[in-house]
């Protein structure tokens, strides 16, 4: 069905786009929202930067993955290009701040201690068990998102929640 819808936003018809969008809009944004440290603004900007993204390259879809996972890698695209944005801009403002005080933002999916220790694993396992513990997609999904080979994905995952384990000290198999 999705594939239709694509090929119908290609089409140039009015309203595709929007069916494509209520079916995975709120997917996207959670993604977002998880890759972008929980800020709604950020990972609003990322997924609205996606729909540009379809609606220019909706005909130059090749159909190797399904539109869900073309959908993803478009908004970790976005989001890496969002994260190394925001980065450079609180290294200038960290710079610049005579007190060192930066806002805190906003968090709403994931929270506390998990979002930070989130946070700190690095970009390739974040990203993996985003996918898989907080989207919900199958190793074989998450792997055509990313574009890596399947026992890849499995050593990304299984790495990032070994971290995220020893970062909050649950021993008791909490973290799966």
């Amino acid at each position: 069905m999705d594939r239709q819808i694509l090929q119908r936003v290609a089409g140039g018809e009015h309203g595709a786009l929007g069916e494509l969008a209520a079916r995975h809009e709120a997917a996207l944004l959670g993604l977002a929202r998880g890759l972008l440290g929980g800020s709604t603004d950020l990972a609003e900007e990322a997924v609205q930067d996606a729909w540009v993204r379809v609606l220019s390259r909706a005909g130059s879809f090749n159909g190797d993955a399904s539109v869900k996972t073309w959908l993803f890698r478009i908004v970790i695209n976005r989001c890496r290009d969002i994260g190394k944005r925001e980065a450079r801009r609180l290294r200038r403002e960290t710079h610049a701040a005579p007190t060192g005080e930066q806002d805190e933002p906003d968090r709403h999916e994931l929270n506390g201690e998990l979002n930070a220790a989130v946070m700190k694993l690095p970009a390739v396992q974040r990203e993996a068990v985003l996918l898989c513990h907080h989207r919900d997609l199958t190793h074989t999904e998450a792997a055509a998102v990313l574009g890596i080979p399947e026992g890849t994905l499995k050593s990304r995952v299984r790495a990032g929640l070994q971290r995220l384990r020893r970062e909050l000290g649950d021993e008791s198999g909490v973290i799966r």
